[in-house]
């Protein structure tokens, strides 16, 4: 996950680089003809929409992370009532069909068997 954050964060900072170093290729504009403000657009305004979008996708990528990582208390409750087990698991290791623990155990359960699962 690392990883993906850095080469996004690497994409978002070479397209930044790109475009504030980009020149005008062949076609040639005088400023009699150009208004100012759209000029103004083309230099502020995409490079702050390129880095506000960046920085969106950065922090919804911290959150993710850090919701994922969160440690909850799982309880697993068998069909029939009797045997029931408390466990500590971050939420991005829990499946459907499986989880593990934050001492690094798995378990497996049943469709029949319900989670109840607690934030701390």
């Amino acid at each position: 996950m690392l990883t993906k954050l850095l080469l996004t964060l690497a994409v978002i900072i070479m397209a930044i680089l790109l475009l504030v170093k980009r020149k005008p290729g062949a076609l040639q504009v005088t400023v009699s003809e150009a208004p100012v403000s759209q000029s103004l657009w083309r230099r502020y305004g995409m490079s702050g929409a390129f880095l506000l979008l960046g920085l969106c996708l950065l922090s919804y990528s911290v959150w993710y992370w850090r919701d994922q990582h969160k440690v909850v208390t799982v309880t697993i409750v068998s069909p029939s009532g009797e045997h029931a087990g408390v466990y500590h698991a971050r939420k991005g290791d829990i499946s459907e069909a499986k989880m593990v623990t934050v001492e690094g155990v798995h378990i497996r359960f049943s469709n029949a068997e319900r989670l109840e699962i607690l934030e701390d």
